[in-house]
């Protein structure tokens, strides 16, 4: 189920998994637009971090 775009704190980082689930879209989905750049995000170790903003953009575009 996803949820509104209002309950993404801009200023927060969330995984994967989070926005896979607000955008109610496969973790390889995002993985794919990320690995494109089509989405922005920071790879830390192995792990990609999405700042909220970056989130609402995307959709947004």
């Amino acid at each position: 189920m996803a949820i509104s775009l209002k309950k993404i704190d801009p200023n927060k980082f969330y995984t994967i998994e989070e926005i896979s689930n607000f955008l109610d879209l496969s973790s390889q989905t995002i993985r794919k637009f990320l690995r494109e750049k089509r989405m922005k995000g920071k790879k830390i170790g192995r792990r990609w971090h999405i700042l909220g903003k970056n989130v609402i953009n995307f959709v947004k575009e």
